[in-house]
């Protein structure tokens, strides 16, 4: 009878009814004023955490594999001091087995002397007090500090918690007259996206020029010294390369040993000279038919030429990748920052235009090249999620609408159920925050709380529908005003309502907790407790001067 009472007054009072509204408006733009102002941030999906990581070393081209030693040496002995670190696996010029990220972050296509994977084991999530991801940013600095050796690029590379992609933020650029221009341009972007607080690992994956040196055989000085021209080029081989000569047949082995026979480490030039090339040439002699020995120097000529640059392409378009990753940030603030930063810094030289959502467009006032800046990656998938689901999120509004329409021939009272199930966002937003406060790490509005969002729409809708047929009921049956029809009505149906609302409370909290499904659980929890009170107050305010057209 309190409650009854309490509803009544309300409604009786046109002044109680406006400060009903006048709460609810306040709460839902304090709710929205929320993103602007980044005290909550959204995300597709939080980091995960999982017991291994991977780390990814990218020495410039032309490297030795004794540099991309030195540094897979280094970050192994970092790393290793790391209480929580199990068990470390080295690729040197391959990549590792493949897995879930690296599926799309061209691991299998690595090849070269100057590129290295680490596989990093870590101990199990119950026997650390730490998360992955966190460890991950607690070591990252120290690695890269000490360890970037040779100019080297140290990437820190985690098990994606949704569906893999080459890196948080990729910065496609396309466009301009050459590689040469194209890559100058993604040189720029990647000084602007180093200058983000919150993204790291930031890499331009384009080859950079250097020297190659080029070795031709004089065929006539071979043929003269008495020396056949495949005699020279299998020592060539064989003193570098190596080669597989025969094979060694055991009994109890299954399959036959191959001799694999090269030089030992005086192959290896003492640095990449021209000079030391030459010099190590002329320790390697062949016999010449005759019996002289004959060094290989004498019939090779070394040119230095700049190695051509591997070009990638993305429907037939020619482009480089700028890729970055965040530090416990969402990916569209720093994106964001640093958009605003290319439109401030890069309109002196550069025209800007504005195209599709985020992405840019570039014209040179001097050269008059054009570039286009698009962003990829997990950016680009979260951006479309939210795309997708706000979209089913309207259609579903706009579907109960006219649901609610055909039910009660009235659009009004329609649009106030509507407006009622919108209100909910009060809720899912509030709990975030709170839930933000309260958690150590950031607390993100994810595509699984937007998930959660559109199933309470169902819930408030039918709330509002139980309270506006039993009102209906109670005015024909009992000849109650339309008020205390509302009120005894909104007071009845509390009890049902609040057990559904604590029923949901209940279970949702079992996900609450889950790196994943977090967001579904607190949006579930928060939504149903706001829709008990937009259900008790906001509901009969906002359908007690539409009532009567119904009954």
């Amino acid at each position: 009878m309190k409650l009854e009472n309490f509803i009544f007054n309300i409604l009786e009072s046109k002044a109680k009814s406006f400060l009903v509204y006048f709460i609810t408006f306040v709460l839902f733009a304090l709710s929205i004023a929320t993103f602007p102002n980044e005290i909550i941030k959204a995300k597709m999906l939080p980091s995960k955490d999982s017991d291994t990581f991977s780390i990814y070393v990218d020495l410039k081209d032309g490297s030795s594999k004794l540099q991309t030693k030195e540094v897979t040496r280094c970050i192994s002995s970092k790393l290793q001091k790391n209480e929580f670190v199990t068990n470390i696996s080295i690729f040197i010029g391959e990549g590792q087995p493949l897995d879930f990220a690296a599926m799309v972050k061209q691991s299998a296509l690595k090849d070269k002397q100057s590129q290295a994977e680490i596989m990093v084991n870590i101990k199990k999530a119950e026997n650390r007090e730490i998360t992955s991801y966190n460890l991950i940013s607690n070591i990252r600095e120290n690695i890269q500090k000490n360890c970037s050796l040779y100019e080297a690029n140290i990437k820190f590379i985690e098990l994606p918690a949704g569906p893999p992609v080459l890196a948080s933020i990729v910065a496609e650029i396309y466009g301009g007259n050459s590689f040469e221009t194209r890559r100058n341009f993604s040189l720029k972007i990647a000084k602007i996206l180093k200058e983000q607080a919150t993204l790291v690992d930031i890499d331009v994956m384009a080859d950079k020029d250097y020297i190659k040196y080029q070795l031709e055989l004089d065929n006539n000085k071979i043929i003269k010294s008495g020396i056949s021209l495949e005699q020279v080029k299998n020592i060539l081989y064989l003193a570098y390369e190596g080669m597989e000569i025969s094979v060694v047949n055991e009994e109890k082995a299954e399959n036959q040993i191959p001799i694999f026979l090269r030089l030992d480490d005086s192959r290896l030039l003492e640095n990449s000279t021209k000079k030391s090339l030459e010099s190590k040439l002329q320790t390697l002699k062949l016999v010449n038919n005759q019996g002289f020995m004959i060094n290989l120097a004498s019939f090779i000529t070394i040119k230095e030429i700049i190695k051509e640059p591997t070009l990638t392409s993305k429907n037939l378009n020619m482009m480089i990748n700028v890729i970055a990753e965040t530090n416990k940030d969402s990916q569209i603030y720093p994106l964001l920052d640093s958009r605003n930063q290319m439109l401030k810094e890069l309109e002196k030289e550069f025209i800007i235009t504005k195209t599709n959502m985020l992405n840019l467009s570039f014209e040179d006032k001097n050269t008059k090249e054009k570039f286009d800046l698009v962003f990829d990656g997990e950016l680009k998938v979260t951006i479309d999620t939210f795309i997708d689901l706000g979209g089913a999120f309207i259609i579903a509004l706009v579907l109960i609408f006219f649901l609610m329409v055909m039910y009660y021939k009235s659009f009004a009272l329609s649009g106030g159920i509507v407006l009622a199930s919108f209100i909910s966002i009060v809720g899912v937003i509030f709990a975030h925050v709170i839930m933000d406060i309260i958690t150590e790490d950031t607390f993100y509005l994810t595509a699984t709380s937007l998930i959660g969002f559109i199933g309470l729409i169902g819930i408030n809708s039918r709330n509002s529908t139980l309270i506006i047929d039993f009102s209906k009921q109670l005015v024909k049956e009992e000849n109650l005003s339309i008020n205390q029809a509302i009120a005894r009505a909104t007071a009845t149906r509390s009890k049902p309502i609040i057990l559904t609302v604590l029923t949901m409370v209940f279970a949702s909290s079992l996900l609450a907790t889950d790196a994943v499904f977090g967001g579904l659980g607190v949006a579930l929890i928060g939504g149903t407790l706001i829709s008990y009170i937009v259900s008790m107050f906001f509901v009969p305010v906002i359908i007690k001067n539409q009532l009567h057209k119904i009954i």
